[in-house]
């Protein structure tokens, strides 16, 4: 009977003390950004997270499989591409930076088992959205649908904001117009 009530509490306290086992928001702070669309952050417990900006792709700066695919898709030298990555991280650093407290809303877990979720700025205005609204990221979709964990109306709104940028060439739009293109279909 006791090993039962121990195992019950170490399971509902494990809630609280596992990396992305959050229901909920938490602050966090920042301390790497890899690229345009990943970030590392250290919670106040002390645990490292690697945050995948949910709703979001930015171009490949690293060289690997998608970016060969990318680049085979699009008819272009990776170079091209990995150009525009590292635009979009320069842009990203210029919104975020190493130290900064941001909020954590998360919404799960991704192929790479990295935490998919929403930062939020220290000026509280949403990183995912302001990456796509600025020209430096596309809107993710999973085999053309919106992914899970991205809601409906954010889902609107972050196709929105690509519509608008892609018309305005704002950020890589204004770089490489028809690559973007390709990468964002």
């Amino acid at each position: 009977m006791a090993k039962a009530v121990r195992t019950t509490v170490f399971l509902i306290l494990s809630l609280f003390f596992v990396p992305g086992a959050w229901a909920g928001e938490f602050y966090a702070t920042v301390t790497k950004i890899s690229d345009g669309d990943t970030i590392w952050v250290r919670t106040d417990t002390g645990k490292k997270l690697k945050i995948r900006l949910i709703g979001i792709d930015t171009p490949e700066k690293y060289s690997g499989r998608k970016l060969e695919r990318d680049a085979s898709h699009c008819g272009v030298k990776a170079g091209r591409i990995k150009n525009l990555g590292q635009l979009a991280t320069h842009h990203i650093k210029t919104l975020l930076h190493k130290g900064d407290r941001v909020k954590i809303v998360p919404r799960g877990r991704g192929y790479y088992k990295r935490l998919l979720a929403y930062v939020i700025l220290p000026d509280g205005s949403n990183l995912n959205y302001r990456m796509v609204q600025d020209g430096y990221a596309c809107v993710y979709t999973w085999h053309g649908k919106r992914p899970e964990g991205v809601g409906v109306l954010e889902f609107v709104k972050l196709k929105a904001f690509l519509l608008q940028a892609k018309k305005e060439k704002r950020g890589l739009w204004g770089v490489d117009f028809e690559l973007m293109n390709c990468l964002c279909h």
